[in-house]
């Protein structure tokens, strides 16, 4: 039960700070439970992918109920993230636990980088202007989206480290408005991912059942928190953040950090 509650209290805060910026929590939730509980990589993900359903879709109601959520450009990027999350979930369990989380580790660090070297679009709009994709380089975003998928099915991230920047980098959405799309999408693939992970008998049920609960109340404070953050210092704690955790999971991947 000890080992419960502390999952409980790690996705709560994993879940109140990813929703902040629209990523789910899972670069915090991963590395904590294999880092400080010593969860294989296997499970860690299947957790962690379980619990940031409830991560999602407790902040995408705020979000959506603030009209931050462009729903037209949200199914049509996640109907290609959503087969990215079929097969990289179904790849992962293939995959060595070291060999996650060095890719883990090196996906966190290339788009702590980007994010941190591009300029955001500040200007926030009230979500009711659909985004017109002709303006932009659509096919990119498709593929790019279907990446996102695979790898964060694969690494237990949920997929809004990638798709935040898809959006605001490629595309052009403002950031709040990514954000929220951005936990729209994650249910979805979180979903996806975590039920195939269980049906292929990864993960422990009661650690998922106590991730979704601290996931779902961690969820609303930090998106009630997000909605009142200057959009610049989202962007740059975002990438810090994911810059630290990147370096210690390629460490345990490399040379077998203690878990």
């Amino acid at each position: 039960m000890l080992n419960e509650i502390l999952v409980l209290l790690i996705i709560l805060a994993a879940g109140s700070l990813g929703s902040m910026l629209g990523v789910g929590g899972g670069f915090i939730i991963v590395p904590a439970l294999v880092l400080l509980l010593g969860f294989s990589m296997h499970e860690a993900v299947s957790v962690s992918l379980a619990s940031i359903s409830g991560i999602a879709l407790s902040s995408f109601l705020t979000y959506a109920w603030n009209k931050k959520v462009d729903y037209k450009l949200g199914v049509l990027l996640e109907s290609f993230t959503f087969l990215g999350a079929l097969i990289g979930s179904t790849i992962a369990t293939m995959l060595s636990c070291s060999l996650l989380e060095v890719l883990f580790g090196l996906t966190l660090i290339y788009v702590s980088f980007m994010m941190y070297k591009k300029p955001i679009e500040q200007k926030e709009s009230d979500g009711s202007k659909l985004f017109k994709t002709r303006d932009a380089t659509p096919l990119f975003a498709y593929v790019s989206s279907f990446l996102a998928g695979v790898i964060a099915s694969m690494t237990g991230i949920g997929g809004g480290v990638l798709k935040v920047p898809i959006m605001t980098l490629v595309l052009g959405v403002p950031i709040k408005i990514a954000i929220g799309t951005s936990e729209f999408m994650i249910v979805i693939t979180s979903l996806t991912a975590a039920v195939n992970y269980q049906i292929q008998g990864v993960g422990t049920v009661s650690y998922k059942i106590f991730g979704v609960a601290g996931g779902f109340i961690g969820g609303q404070l930090g998106s009630r928190i997000g909605l009142r953050t200057r959009s610049s210092l989202l962007k740059i704690f975002f990438a810090a953040l994911l810059l630290c955790f990147s370096i210690l999971m390629i460490i345990k991947g490399l040379i077998g950090f203690p878990s």
